[in-house]
């Protein structure tokens, strides 16, 4: 549910969204994508599965590096993928000097609800 809120919130699930630099239906940068997966950024980013692939990785190693700093949460979860790792480092891992979003889905992330919407029947 977590996962599928931040596809909502990244591209409307519209796996040929753009922004800048992101693509795809989670977002996902060059850089993001060549930290874990060494399949081709150009051609591959724009296969909903291999992005929904690469951006689980992602998420994945993500978790891992707030897991061994002792900080794990879903809102830091959410942030370090929002934002970037760095940038939530640099604000001490404190959500409360992180930037309340004013996307609906994204402020509940934000503030913890793991399943901020249901996925249709």
């Amino acid at each position: 549910m977590f996962v599928y809120a931040l596809v909502r919130v990244e591209s409307g699930f519209d796996p040929r969204a753009e922004n800048g630099e992101n693509r795809g239906l989670l977002q996902i940068k060059p850089r993001a994508w060549r930290a874990v997966s060494s399949l081709p950024y150009e051609t591959s980013v724009w296969n909903w599965k291999a992005n929904l692939e690469v951006g689980m990785d992602s998420l994945s190693a993500l978790k891992n590096s707030l897991v061994e700093k002792g900080v794990f949460s879903y809102p830091l979860l959410w942030a370090s993928y929002h934002y970037g790792y760095d940038y939530v480092a640099a604000h001490g891992f404190d959500m409360s000097r992180i930037p309340r979003p004013s996307d609906p889905i994204s402020y509940k992330l934000w503030s913890g609800n793991e399943h901020p919407i249901m996925p249709p029947k």
